[in-house]
């Protein structure tokens, strides 16, 4: 049987035995389709064809793995020429299926594929909060006990704005309507945030998330002020989403998610490294040799083969070793003018 593995634990094995596949699916598309459910049929017969008998093993793995309706967009598959070593990684975004057999791990077509971060996200209103959960590109609801949703049931009998204003006259208590100053409501909001920040702080699980913001710019830029210790995402959605289903959320933080992912890639490149960078292929194999890469850069592999198709496995070799080494590894999909190989 297959076992799930993450891509680092995967450039750690020792290697495969030669000629080794690489099959990514997509799971969503299989559980409806039909025509994708006779292509991949299609697919695997043509593996078998390629590799041999002995492949029966993998076959059955793959099969029953996609039977099973896992929980997440896509998978990629990895085994051996034999079938005795099956490993499958869970996928975010693959778009079409598609397999390679080389004599290694194609860790080019795994980080093209490469599953996105999960993150707790914080709805934030001037009176009311909300917290979802961003998993797998999909956003829910996170109904967590006591999370203090309202300005109200975080402060209580504490509210300052809004609370009402009375005077005594001759022992006749005379109301005299609610107490709004801008400022004490500006006051009661930054304390419901630091409430909230508290809490998730105070919770265990939650406290190890990393967390994207929500809500009007200066909602956000206020939560920010307050914070103290929480790990807070760079990207925000800085935008009220108090009406917004949690499919309209996913598409906003989704959106965000990629536009930063790749202004940062090509910033690090460009600018952050820009007098730091080692463009040379021979000397970054030497680093790589004596542990001294930080981050390695590599092109997409549609870049690569178009460009040096020769380096194509090179290159997925620098990026195993840059992986079992704890090193990030960042494929550049969108900058065509970004060298073929970086690193710094």
């Amino acid at each position: 049987m297959a076992t799930i593995i993450s891509v680092s634990d995967l450039a750690k094995l020792p290697e495969l035995q030669a000629p080794v596949i690489t099959l990514n699916l997509n799971l969503r598309k299989l559980s409806f389709d039909q025509s994708e459910q006779l292509r991949v049929k299609n697919m695997l017969k043509k593996i078998q064809k390629e590799i041999g008998a002995g492949i029966e093993p993998f076959i059955t793995d793959v099969n029953d793995l996609t039977r099973e309706q896992l929980p997440y967009e896509g998978m990629t598959v990895i085994a051996d020429h034999l079938g005795k070593n099956v490993y499958h990684l869970i996928r975010t975004s693959v778009d079409e299926a598609d397999y390679r057999i080389e004599d290694s791990i194609d860790f080019l077509l795994l980080l093209s594929e490469a599953p996105n971060m999960d993150y707790t996200l914080i709805e934030l209103n001037r009176d009311n909060s909300k917290l979802y959960s961003l998993s797998n590109k999909r956003v829910a609801p996170l109904e967590i006990k006591d999370y203090p949703s309202t300005v109200q049931e975080a402060l209580g009998e504490e509210l300052r704005g809004g609370e009402l204003n009375f005077s005594a006259r001759g022992g006749n208590a005379q109301y005299h309507g609610h107490n709004e100053t801008t400022q004490e409501k500006k006051i009661d909001q930054e304390r419901y945030y630091r409430v909230i920040m508290d809490f998730l702080k105070g919770d265990q699980a939650l406290a190890a998330h990393q967390f994207i913001l929500m809500g009007l710019t200066q909602n956000i830029n206020l939560f920010k002020k307050v914070n103290n210790g929480l790990n807070l995402a760079r990207v925000e959605v800085d935008q009220s989403v108090q009406n917004q289903s949690a499919t309209e959320i996913a598409n906003l933080v989704n959106a965000a998610i990629e536009k930063d992912n790749r202004e940062n890639t090509a910033d690090a490149i460009t600018k952050t490294f820009k007098d730091k960078l080692f463009t040379d292929f021979t000397n970054i194999q030497n680093l790589l040799n004596s542990q001294d890469i930080r981050h390695l850069f590599v092109a997409s592999r549609e870049e690569i083969k178009n460009n040096d198709p020769e380096i194509y496995g090179q290159v997925n070799q620098m990026i195993k070793q840059a992986l079992s080494q704890d090193a990030n590894v960042t494929v550049v999909n969108e900058d065509h003018n970004a060298p073929l190989v970086s690193a710094v």
